[in-house]
C-alpha cells in the first residue's frame, strides 16, 4: 500500500468572507425554524462549526489548510486485494474515518501517489476536506515523541517508530521528581518491568529498598548480592516499631519524640481501627509514659547517652507500651494487642536486629498472611524512609508493591499521609519513591480517591500496561487519559506499556537481553 497526503494553504481573507455570509445565512434560517423541522440540529452544528473556524482564524491566528489522503492498494491475486480493500477499510471507518474507492479513477490515484507531485484535479473535487493549522500537525506522518536521555537507563523501542527509549528519572533540569507510578493487571508485565529496572539501576550503584509482599523479588536480590529481611513467625529477623533514630529528623531540627508519636499514631490505627481524637490523646499520653520509662523525654539530649545516640537495646518494645495500657479507657486497646505480645505476631514485640549495609536490600512480608501484612509493610517502609535520608549525595528509590495496603480502605488517613509524605519530600533527599499496584479499585479506595490520586499527581513517570475496562475508567477519573489512549491500554500486550513522562506520553515496548531475563525469571 502506498499513501500520499496533499497539503494546500487557503486563501484567509476569502475564507473569513465565506464563513461570515454562511453563519448569517444559517443564523437566519435558525430563526425561522421550528422545533418540527428535522434538520435544525444539522444546520446548529453547521452553525457553530463556522463560526469555531472563524474564531481560530481571527483570534488564534490560525490558517486554513486542504488536507488530501490517498491510499493505492495493490496486489497480484484479485482476491487478495479485495480482502485487502475491505480490512484497511474497516480499520479505517472503525476509527470514524470516511472512505471512498475511486472507482474510474484508478489512474489518478495511481499517479498522485507516485513521488511526482501530482494532485488531479478530478480527486480534488471529491478528496478535499478543510483542516485548522493545530489539526495539521497531527496529519504528518513519522513523527511520534521519543525520550533518549544521555544518562537515561534503556528502557524499550517506541512501538510506533522503533527508536530507543532511554529515561533518567533522576534528571533535576527536566523532571519535577523522580517518582514512578507502574499499574496494570496481573501478567501484564508489571513485575518483570519493575525489576528491569532494578536490575538496570543497581548498575549505576544506585541504593534500592524494596517492599515485596507476594515474594516476587528475593532471587533477584539474591543474584545481585542484596540483603533479604524476612519478617514473620518463622523468620529470625526484628524491627523494634518504637525505635527512634538519628536520622529520622532532619541535621540540625529538634523533636525526635514528637515526630516519633505521629508515626506511632499510624500504626496503632492499622491495629485498632480508626481511632478518634479522644482515644489518639488517650495513647499519645502512654506512648509518653512508655518513653518516659526508658527516661526518654521530649528533650532531645534524652537519647543521647555518653555523647552517642542511643541504640535500639536503650529503647522501649511494643510489651513496655501494653503494660503502661492499665486502666479502663485503654482495655480494649489491650486486648487487641494481646497477638503482637504473646501471641502468633509477637516477633513484632523485640529489639531491632537487622543490618542495612547493602545497596539492595528486600523486605519480605510475605509470611504475615492478608491480615497482618500491612503491619510489616509500615514497619519496613518506615525503617526505609529513616535510611533514605541519611545522605542526599546519594542517589535512591524505594519500591512500594501492592501500595493499595497502605493507601487504601483497608489502611488508614495517618498511615496515607506517611506515604503520601515520602512522594512529596523524597526529591531533596535524591530518592525516588515508585508505587506499583494491579488494584487500582482499592487505590483510590480512601477519602474518594484523595491519596491515591495525590501520588499519581506527585509521580513524573507513569507507567500503564493492560488494564482491564473498569480499572481504565476509574483511571481516567484521576490522570489526563485520552480516549484514544485508553483503547490503547486496553489493546496492550503482555510487555507493552503506555508511558506519561513528564509531558511525553509513548507506547513502549520492554525489551530486555537474554541474561536479563536469566537472572529475571529464574524461579
Amino acid at each position: 500500500m502506498n499513501i500520499s497526503i496533499f497539503y494546500e494553504k487557503g486563501d484567509k481573507s476569502q475564507i473569513i468572507k465565506e464563513l461570515a455570509y454562511n453563519i448569517g445565512n444559517v443564523g437566519v434560517e435558525l430563526k425561522q425554524f421550528t422545533d418540527s423541522r428535522i434538520d435544525t440540529d444539522i444546520a446548529a452544528f453547521t452553525y457553530n462549526d463556522a463560526k469555531y473556524i472563524r474564531k481560530e482564524i481571527q483570534i488564534n491566528n490560525e490558517d486554513v489548510y486542504f488536507l488530501y489522503i490517498y491510499l493505492n492498494v495493490f496486489s497480484n491475486d484479485k482476491k487478495e486485494l479485495e480482502y485487502n480493500l475491505d480490512k484497511v477499510e474497516g480499520i479505517l471507518q472503525s476509527k470514524g474515518l470516511q472512505t471512498r474507492r475511486a472507482n474510474f479513477r484508478q489512474e489518478q490515484i495511481f499517479l498522485s501517489c507516485l513521488p511526482i507531485l501530482k494532485n488531479s484535479e478530478d480527486l480534488k473535487v471529491i478528496g478535499k476536506r478543510n483542516i485548522l493549522t493545530s489539526g495539521l500537525i497531527s496529519t504528518y506522518p513519522f513523527i511520534s515523541s521519543s525520550i533518549f536521555e544521555e544518562d537515561g537507563i534503556y528502557i524499550g523501542n517506541n512501538m510506533y517508530n522503533n527508536s530507543l527509549i532511554l529515561i533518567d528519572r533522576y534528571n533535576t533540569s527536566k523532571y519535577k521528581n523522580a517518582n514512578m507510578c507502574i499499574f496494570g493487571t496481573s501478567g501484564a508485565g508489571k513485575s518483570f518491568y519493575t525489576k528491569l529496572l532494578i536490575l538496570r539501576n543497581s548498575l549505576l550503584n544506585i541504593e534500592q529498598y524494596i517492599i515485596d509482599p507476594e515474594k516476587e523479588y528475593i532471587i533477584l536480590a539474591q543474584k545481585l548480592n542484596g540483603s533479604i529481611i524476612k519478617l514473620g513467625p518463622t523468620s529470625e529477623n526484628y524491627i523494634n516499631i518504637f525505635d527512634i533514630r538519628k536520622e529520622s529528623i532532619e541535621e540540625n531540627e529538634h523533636g525526635y519524640l514528637a515526630t516519633k508519636i505521629g508515626k506511632l499514631i499510624g500504626f496503632f490505627n492499622l491495629i485498632f481501627g480508626e481511632i478518634n481524637e479522644e482515644e489518639k490523646a488517650i495513647l499519645e499520653e502512654k506512648i509518653i509514659k512508655t518513653y518516659n520509662d526508658k527516661n526518654i523525654t521530649f528533650n532531645d539530649k534524652t537519647l543521647y547517652k555518653k555523647r552517642k545516640f542511643k541504640t535500639t537495646q536503650d529503647m522501649p518494645i511494643l510489651e513496655d507500651f501494653y503494660k503502661n495500657l492499665d486502666d479502663e479507657k485503654t482495655k480494649k486497646f489491650k486486648i487487641k494487642l494481646l497477638p503482637f505480645i504473646k501471641g502468633s505476631l509477637k516477633f513484632f514485640n523485640n529489639y531491632t536486629n537487622v543490618e542495612l549495609n547493602k545497596k539492595l536490600i528486600v523486605a519480605d512480608v510475605y509470611e504475615l498472611g492478608e491480615d497482618s501484612m500491612k503491619y510489616g509493610m509500615y514497619l519496613f517502609t518506615e525503617l526505609f524512609w529513616d535510611k533514605i535520608k541519611i545522605d542526599r549525595n546519594v542517589k535512591k528509590a524505594i519500591y512500594l508493591d501492592e501500595i493499595w495496603r497502605l493507601i487504601g480502605v483497608t489502611s488508614n488517613r495517618e498511615v496515607a499521609k506517611f506515604i503520601y509524605k515520602i512522594f512529596k519530600t523524597i526529591r531533596k533527599y535524591g530518592g525516588s519513591s515508585v508505587a506499583i499496584t494491579q488494584d487500582i479499585s482499592d487505590l483510590f479506595s480512601l477519602d474518594n480517591g484523595t491519596y491515591g490520586k495525590s501520588i499519581l499527581n506527585n509521580s513524573s513517570i507513569k507507567t500503564f500496561f493492560s488494564l482491564e475496562e473498569e480499572n481504565i475508567k476509574l483511571l481516567a477519573q484521576y490522570s489526563n487519559l485520552s480516549e484514544k489512549e485508553k483503547m490503547e491500554i486496553k489493546a496492550l500486550r503482555r510487555g507493552e506499556c503506555l508511558t506519561f513522562v513528564g509531558d511525553e506520553h509513548i507506547l513502549i515496548s520492554i525489551e530486555a537481553g537474554d541474561f536479563e531475563k536469566e537472572i529475571i525469571e529464574k524461579k
